[in-house]
């Protein structure tokens, strides 16, 4: 394959998809467009026909948007990574495993058939014997460039399901996932604790009940206090906002709690508001000199250096 001047830089979630045309040399973005439309809706709506098969659905969606993606034409090769390669996407790969190299070996990548002008670069995800991650391994090959300054340490990727990545000589070797943000989601709509906590904005006071939170997490007794929550709203009258940050402050608390004697470097590579809450978290209790925090641009600009990386191995 002739190397790309331009390419599509498909990023397909869960609950969003995103489409950049991307200049290959130096991952300039040239265009955007996005929808809300990530593979669980498009996946119910498929459900809901029987005239084409999954794999035809899905191309047929990703062919109409990327008609409304200014100068589409001067692409030539479209990469899709994160949930379109799963058994409720475009189409399901086998999970690549740990470990994986910076230079994108150990990840896995098919051709799948699309159109005449446009071929279609579909990335698998990586599994580990504790966690699996489907678009979070393209941003860790993206983010190796910023790695390669520290010896070990370990990549913090918060999200719904948040990835613990280590890494090591030029290679990613463990991964554990946690199930903090859907557990947060859980708690906070559909469970008992529902009454008692309300969203609100990032404040002084907010802000310092997530500092409580923290607090509480470190001590390992998650489960012995989360009922302290709801105890706090109808025995103390405590505000639901400062209820909603105390208990996220106590979840990521209890994620990062392994960490706390842990001396090789920590990064954490995320968006907001999870880049202030983490990082917050990770300067209280694990307290030391060895936390890196990249900023959100850092990360948004990984997925496009790692697909860039896939297309290297793609076209040699």
């Amino acid at each position: 394959m002739t190397f790309p001047d331009y390419f599509i830089s498909c990023d397909w979630g869960t609950s969003n998809f995103r489409l950049r045309l991307v200049k290959t040399a130096d991952l300039k973005i040239e265009a955007e467009h996005k929808t809300n439309e990530g593979v669980k809706l498009l996946h119910q709506k498929f459900l809901l026909q029987n005239e084409v098969d999954q794999t035809q659905y899905f191309k047929t969606y990703l062919a109409n948007q990327i008609l409304e993606l200014n100068e589409y034409e001067k692409a030539s090769l479209v990469v899709a990574a994160g949930m379109a390669s799963s058994n409720i996407g475009l189409k399901e790969l086998d999970y690549g495993t740990i470990p994986f190299y910076e230079n994108g070996t150990g990840l896995l990548f098919k051709e799948i058939p699309f159109q005449k002008d446009l071929d279609l670069l579909l990335v698998s995800g990586v599994k580990s014997t504790s966690g699996m991650m489907r678009g979070e391994e393209v941003q860790a090959l993206g983010l190796s460039t910023y790695l390669k300054e520290y010896d070990s340490g370990i990549l913090i990727l918060p999200g719904t399901h948040s990835k613990h990545v280590e890494f090591k000589s030029n290679a990613f070797t463990t991964l554990k996932s946690y199930m903090t943000g859907e557990l947060f989601d859980v708690l906070t709509t559909k469970s008992i604790l529902s009454n008692s906590v309300h969203h609100g904005n990032w404040n002084e006071r907010n802000s310092a009940a997530f500092v409580e939170g923290l607090q509480i997490g470190a001590k390992e007794q998650l489960s012995a206090n989360l009922f302290s929550i709801r105890a706090r709203h109808l025995l103390q009258n405590s505000c639901k906002e400062e209820n909603y940050f105390r208990l996220s402050g106590m979840l990521i608390a209890d994620e990062l709690s392994y960490l706390e004697d842990f001396d090789s470097t920590i990064v954490l590579a995320a968006s907001e508001p999870f880049l202030t809450m983490y990082g917050l978290a990770l300067k209280k209790n694990c307290g030391k000199n060895n936390i890196i925090c990249f900023e959100d641009k850092v990360l948004e600009n990984a997925l496009l250096s790692g697909q860039k990386r896939i297309i290297e191995l793609y076209a040699k």
